[in-house]
């Protein structure tokens, strides 16, 4: 399944360079963190889908590859703290900044990637987009938050955990795509509607993600399987089978997170094989599908709302929001 129409992808290819261009310095090993960072890679989502919500309603302004890194920025800078706070290794296959250069320089590189994304919004002169995305940064921050007080706890409930992934993962999809609505001078209707659609693409692509650390393999993926549980998550594959699990499965979910097991081969495939037969992979996309039929929901009422709008963007929208459920890392 293609991710992007052609154009988009060209333009992606064009905002590569942007991304580094944007952030340099008059320090070279401050440039070669960025380059770094930036040459990890991924998918581009959230630029991508701010570009195809710019086609749709038809914005080609000056500030159309600048606030496409924004979101990349906001994302990026969210990974790099992160990081720190998981102690990761590794992301995309690639040493992580702070193993490689140390948690004070990955800290300050996202703040730096923050200001500069900061700036970007500002030459807008948009205050709805400035202050959708400042809402956002401040609920991704909240949220990280929230999710540190739930680390390890098996009392976690699902609204703990969709209050964490709507503020870590869905506003920012939310704000990638009502932006362009503010750029482009649309009505309340279009932007509420874009921002919608938006946030229950965010969720079901989060979701996705958190059933992928159950199933996907480590090449394509990016990192090893179960790693959120050893880590001390509790998402929502693993919430829905332990609502049907024996007092013995229970316990020893309750012993990984207490530490009294320990992060095995042996116990993480344990752990995978009751997840998945205790239908928790099954059931959370199931759920993800109604988060999509939400985002469908959203698109229909703008088809419907007499905007100026490109319909074959339409139908590559509804394409990017089916690769969320479809992708294997």
């Amino acid at each position: 399944m293609r991710l992007y129409p052609e154009s988009i992808e060209n333009e992606l290819k064009l905002l590569e360079p942007k991304l580094c261009d944007y952030l340099l310095t008059p320090s070279q090993p401050t440039n070669q963190i960025i380059s770094h960072i930036i040459a990890s890679g991924g998918k581009r989502i959230r630029p991508g889908l701010f570009l195809l919500c710019c086609d749709l309603i038809k914005y080609n302004g000056e500030h159309r590859f600048p606030i496409a890194a924004v979101c990349e920025y906001i994302h990026t800078a969210s990974l790099l703290h992160d990081d720190v706070i998981d102690n990761s290794q590794e992301r995309r296959g690639k040493p992580t900044v702070n193993s490689k250069w140390g948690d004070e320089t990955a800290v300050l590189s996202g703040d730096l990637i923050y200001a500069a994304a900061c700036r970007l919004m500002v030459k807008t002169a948009s205050l709805d987009l400035i202050d959708t995305f400042a809402e956002c940064i401040r609920l991704m921050s909240e949220s990280e938050l929230f999710q540190l007080e739930l680390l390890w706890k098996a009392s976690t409930s699902r609204s703990d955990y969709l209050r964490v992934i709507s503020g870590k993962t869905a506003c920012l999809f939310a704000a990638a795509s009502q932006t362009p609505a503010f750029l482009g001078g649309q009505p309340a209707d279009v932007s509420q509607a874009l921002g919608a659609f938006g946030q229950s693409l965010g969720m079901a692509f989060q979701i996705a993600d958190d059933c992928l650390d159950y199933t996907a393999n480590q090449t394509d993926f990016g990192k090893p399987a179960v790693s959120d549980l050893f880590e001390g998550k509790v998402t929502l594959p693993l919430l829905i089978a332990l609502e049907s699990a024996s007092h013995a499965q229970r316990q020893f979910v309750e012993e990984i997170l207490e530490g009294a097991q320990t992060k095995t081969p042996e116990n993480q495939s344990r752990l995978q094989d009751f997840v998945i037969t205790r239908d928790g992979v099954a059931n959370s996309y199931a759920f993800a599908e109604t988060q999509l039929a939400s985002a469908f929901l959203a698109l229909e009422q703008l088809a419907k709302s007499g905007a100026q709008l490109d319909l074959a963007t339409l139908d590559h929208l509804k394409n990017l929001a089916k690769f969320v459920l479809a992708r294997n890392h």
